[in-house]
């Protein structure tokens, strides 16, 4: 039932995440403009490697260390402090590095130093101890909280092109206070201890080989914008963070059970409990494959109809660029299982640091070539196939280990079968209803009702498995 229960406040934290953007992404679009909206992406892109470097890999090394000793109170109280200060003197650093670099940076200067409140936010950030002692309530309730006061705040006061400074004081200064007020639900958690009884050193190296696969992974994730601004315009990257964004929602509907499922397994790791490890890889495939595929096909079906609704008339290229990244559900859910879910818990840090650099190098060497030639498209298809290179070479890291192959590919056929029929149900819809917000809801219920009718006739057993699975 543990696993059930976590998995509930993650999700509907990861619905709420959904719901957020769908209402504010509209707003923000129409209010911003392809420039502005760019704008936010691009400072963003600068900050987040100034960010990433404070946290140096801390969230998964501090979340699976916790996880380890998640039943001694006196082992995970120290490894909490001797890892909060660890924290804080990498971000310190990094913050001084952020402060050089915006002394001889003119542009976008205010903007950048707006930015940085997520960089002074993430000294106070605790959540990854939560995560590792497997208690998703507190984050969620947090993420509830802040998430829906900031909505009220974007609303009320982000009216005009020219509040682009206020939206990024709104987001970050949430951010710092949904960390801050976490911190008090510590205090019957953990014992204090002697600072001269901590070791904190003994924590860098192994939280490095954990920061140098994020920094790659970080690369390839927001570089793309950071090279559209500087090879394309701004605009370009308003409307690749459109697309972007919108994908990875449906992404994170998929991917919310690796976060509940990493502490577990690292858990059964240390008890050396193989073949339930096993069991939840399994179990784990085939959640990814039911609902990844319905969500690759679906918004890629309905894209055309939904984009120019949603973003606005000077949004719809975004349509296109949708349908182009829209396999890349598919393909990181089934790297962020292998991830987060095998070779963290295992230890297994060449083999996680090996796939990152090869998404990095690989993302950053086709973007040279397809930006200069195919501006935002180049971008995608650069995205798309880097991310291919890395499932490839994650699946071919674990094959001695886990039948990995087999898992990825059970009942997968009965997944695909049910999402091109519902593919082509919807695409059909869409062409023949008018493009109004009541056609998208339509053509979206009944894609769904053809994907589990379908599932239902080819004897797809999902809601066995899945009751089993899920009361563990």
């Amino acid at each position: 039932m543990k696993v059930l229960k976590n998995y509930m406040y993650n999700m509907s934290y990861q619905i709420l995440l959904l719901i957020v953007p769908l209402v504010t992404m509209p707003y923000i679009s129409r209010v911003l403009g392809p420039k502005g909206l760019g704008t936010y992406a691009y400072t963003n892109s600068v900050v987040s490697y100034f960010l990433l470097l404070g946290s140096l890999g801390i969230t998964l090394y501090g979340s699976r260390q916790i996880a380890y000793v998640q039943d001694n109170r006196e082992k995970r109280s120290k490894l909490f402090f001797e890892i909060t200060i660890l924290k804080l003197l990498t971000t310190l650093f990094s913050g001084i590095l952020l402060a050089s670099y915006l002394f001889m940076c003119s542009e976008f200067r205010v903007l950048l130093i707006a930015q940085s409140l997520t960089l002074f936010a993430n000294v106070f950030d605790v959540s990854w101890y939560f995560m590792g002692v497997e208690d998703f309530k507190k984050n969620v309730i947090r993420n509830v909280i802040v998430k829906l006061a900031s909505l009220i705040l974007i609303f009320s006061f982000v009216r005009t092109n020219r509040d682009l400074l206020l939206y990024i004081i709104i987001i970050g200064g949430s951010t710092l206070i949904g960390n801050i007020v976490l911190i008090p639900f510590l205090i019957n958690q953990v014992e204090f201890f002697n600072i001269k009884n901590l070791n904190v050193i003994q924590h860098l190296k192994p939280a490095i080989l954990l920061f140098l696969p994020q920094v790659a992974t970080q690369i390839y994730l927001v570089v793309n914008k950071t090279m559209l601004g500087q090879m394309d315009s701004v605009s370009a990257v308003g409307f690749f963070s459109s697309s972007d964004t919108l994908v990875r929602l449906a992404l994170t509907i998929v991917s919310s059970l690796s976060a509940v499922l990493m502490p577990r397994i690292a858990n059964l790791i240390a008890e050396g409990k193989t073949k339930r490890v096993e069991y939840y890889m399994n179990q784990s495939f085939e959640f990814i494959n039911v609902l990844a595929l319905p969500l690759m096909m679906g918004l890629a079906a309905i894209s055309s109809t939904f984009v120019p609704l949603f973003l606005g008339a000077k949004f719809s290229v975004v349509a296109l660029l949708v349908i182009m990244e829209s396999p890349v559900i598919l393909i990181i859910s089934w790297s962020i299982a292998i991830t987060n879910q095998y070779l963290i818990p295992s230890r297994m840090n060449r083999e996680y640091i090996i796939s990152t650099v090869l998404g990095a190098l690989s993302n950053v060497s086709l973007n040279v070539i397809l930006i200069s030639n195919f501006g935002v498209y180049g971008a995608i298809i650069a995205t798309f196939v880097s991310e291919l290179i890395v499932m490839v070479y994650l699946v071919y890291s674990i094959r001695k280990y886990l039948n990995v192959t087999a898992m990825l590919f059970s009942n997968f056929y009965k997944y695909a079968v049910g999402s091109f029929i519902m593919f082509g149900v919807t695409r059909t819809l869409s062409h023949i209803l008018p493009a109004t917000i009541v056609s998208v809801i339509l053509e979206i219920f009944v894609g769904i009702a053809t994907y589990f009718i379908t599932l239902f006739l080819l004897k797809a057993d999902i809601l066995q498995n899945w009751r089993n699975f899920f009361h563990e």
